[in-house]
Parts: structure tokens; C-alpha cells; sequence
């Protein structure tokens, strides 16, 4: 049976004297996309561009977002991107997207946590502001009060002196020993660890000038050290502990790379040789099918003790270091500047 509902349609003269042809269901609704039509171009909107979200976001990105990005920062936004925020709005026009798939565009990132859902939510609404300045929209269809949901992250709990001194004590003679002794000690973020080099510390003074920084990109097992730190206030010098400082000594007359915590060719650690330096600790650690007292095979090193009863992570160990800092009656500013934070929050 042929359809006989009947169609509107008319057209709008830009400007540029190009005609862009209106259709609509009703009367009214033709005449309010009429009405819409005429302010948007009279406001520079190019209207009727077809200008679909995934072409336009990828450009954005690579033209608003990688200049000024560390490569790692930037990995992470393409990855937020890709896998949450293009997926929803795949097939739209930009000038298609109104304030209600905002909603239901928050609505799916529910389940994911806060930090996730924030970053999304931060990349379309600069995508869609970067729209509107150049007149593929006429606003922004994100409001205000648009704001993600989710649940905060829980506050990272620091480990007990306690703690801290049976973690050091059952990683003696690994790897892993050097990474939390200095963690412990010093408050270095793991890629400060990891990108720590000889040349960095001074041990006739006792200081460690923190000026090199070693991030994995989401997808890949290797990084550069670079001398792009987290922040300009991550740069910094702090006193070493004697222990430490003695410890250090120990390791550097035996060490032929530049790097504090290498692998055996010399070079610093990949992404897998840092899990496995750290399955170290995970294998200590007792669980339900490996209770504490127990042992477990340990390859070359022969059996393993299971001796922690509680699980550890690399920034439970800066937090904790930081927290007896505090705690020791440190000045806060202080703490702050030991820790490399920006902010005193």
C-alpha cells in the first residue's frame, strides 16, 4: 500500500547563496526548522554540513590535543575516546547531537568509575565547544549541569610501620627490594622509579634530584625516560634517609647501567619486567589458596615464603611515605614540595 502522509519541504538561501533543502513531518515543524536554519546561518553556522562526530572528534584530537600532550597523557585520551565516547555517537552529525543524547550518553558510562566517566565527559564537552567556535554548531548541547556520575575512587590507605618493615624484610634480595625501599623512603610516583638514573643521586650529599620520568602508554610494554615530569612541581630535590643513602652506595659500586633499577641487559625496565619484579610481592601475599606460613615454588630462587597478610600496590607505597612524613610533624608545605605535588589538596 503506497504512503500517503504527506511530506513538507522547502529551502533556506545562506548567505554564500548555496540552498540547503528543509523537509519536515508537519507545518510547524518545517517552519521551526526554517526559523532554526536562518539564525544559525546568520551566526555562521555552516549550515546543513554533514560533518559526521568520529571524523570531526579525531581531528579535534589530533589537532587541539597531541601538541600539547605527553605522549602517555595523549595515548590515554585517544583510548577514552575509542572506546567510550566515539562508540555512542559513531553515526551522528555533529549538528545532529541535542542535549538528550548528552543524558543518555552519561547514562552508559555508569558503571564505569569516576575518573573514567569525568575524562569522557571532559573530551565531548570540548569537542562539542571546539564545534560551536567554528560554526558546525550553533551552541554547545552540553549544559552546565551536565555533570557524570559514578562513585569516588576509595582513599588509598597507607601500609603500617609495621607493615612497611615486613614488606622490606620479605623482598630482600630481589629486585622488588630496591623499588619499595626507595618508594618508601622517598615518595616517588613508580615512572620516577622507573626512570631513576645514576646520575640523579647524589650520594656525597645524601640528595635525590627527581628531573627524569619513565610512563607506559596504555598499549605498549616500552617507554623512553624523558625529562617530562607529571607536573612542573614534580621537580625536586629531597634528602635521602642514611639507609637508603647506605643501601644506594651498595648498589651503585655493583651496577653497570645508568639506571637505578634495571634489567640485566642494563636498560630500564619494560612494562612486563616491572610486573614481573612486582609478582615478587603478589606471591608473598597470602590468599585463600596460598595461606601465610606457607611456601610456594620460586623458580631460581627456590621456595618462596608466603609472609604478608595484606596486599600492597606501587602508590600505596608513596602514600605511605608521605603520610609519615606528615605525621612526623612535617610542615605541610613542606610535604608538599618533597611529594611534588602542585597543590596542597
Amino acid at each position: 500500500m503506497a504512503n500517503t502522509k504527506k511530506k513538507f519541504a522547502t529551502h533556506v538561501t545562506l548567505p554564500s547563496g548555496r540552498r540547503v533543502y528543509i523537509s519536515a513531518k508537519s507545518k510547524s515543524e518545517l517552519n521551526e526548522k526554517v526559523a532554526q536554519a536562518k539564525l544559525e546561518a546568520g551566526a555562521g553556522v555552516d549550515v546543513g554540513n554533514d560533518v559526521m562526530f568520529e571524523s570531526y572528534a579525531l581531528t579535534w584530537a589530533s589537532t587541539y590535543k597531541k601538541p600539547k600532550l605527553r605522549s602517555n597523557s595523549y595515548s590515554t585520551l585517544l583510548a577514552n575516546l575509542n572506546n567510550h565516547v566515539i562508540p555512542f555517537f559513531r553515526d551522528m552529525r555533529v549538528r545532529d547531537i541535542k542535549p538528550m543524547h548528552i543524558q543518555m550518553f552519561l547514562s552508559t558510562l555508569s558503571d564505569l568509575s569516576q575518573s573514567v566517566q569525568k575524562k569522557c565527559w571532559q573530551i565531548l564537552r570540548a569537542i562539542m565547544r571546539t564545534a560551536a567556535d567554528n560554526g558546525i554548531i550553533l551552541k554547545s548541547p552540553i549544559r552546565d549541569d551536565d555533570k557524570p556520575a559514578g562513585e569516588a575512587p576509595k582513599e588509598v590507605e597507607p601500609l603500617s610501620c609495621e607493615q612497611a618493615k615486613a614488606l622490606l624484610n620479605a623482598l630482600k634480595g630481589t629486585r622488588a627490594y630496591t623499588f619499595c625501599f626507595i618508594a618508601l623512603s622517598t615518595g616517588l610516583r613508580r615512572g620516577e622509579i622507573l626512570g631513576l638514573m645514576w646520575d640523579d643521586v647524589d650520594l656525597e650529599k645524601g640528595i635525590l634530584t627527581v628531573r627524569h620520568n619513565k610512563v607506559f602508554p596504555a598499549n605498549e610494554n616500552d617507554a623512553p625516560v624523558t625529562t617530562l615530569l607529571k607536573t612542573e612541581a614534580a621537580h625536586r630535590r629531597i634528602p635521602m634517609p642514611i639507609t637508603l643513602r647506605t643501601f644506594l652506595e651498595q648498589e651503585r659500586s655493583r651496577s653497570s647501567s645508568p639506571y637505578v633499577l634495571s634489567m640485566e641487559n642494563g636498560s630500564s625496565l619494560t612494562k612486563s619486567s616491572f610486573r614481573r619484579m612486582w609478582s615478587a610481592i603478589e606471591v608473598r601475599t597470602a590468599r585463600e589458596d596460598r595461606p601465610l606460613g606457607s611456601t610456594v615454588s620460586g623458580g631460581r630462587e627456590g621456595p618462596i615464603k608466603v609472609s604478608l597478610d595484606f596486599p600492597c600496590h606501587p602508590h600505596q607505597l608513596r602514600h605511605t611515605c608521605i603520610t609519615q612524613w606528615v605525621e612526623s610533624g612535617m610542615k605541610v608545605k613542606q610535604a608538599q614540595y618533597l611529594a611534588g605535588h602542585s597543590t596542597l589538596e
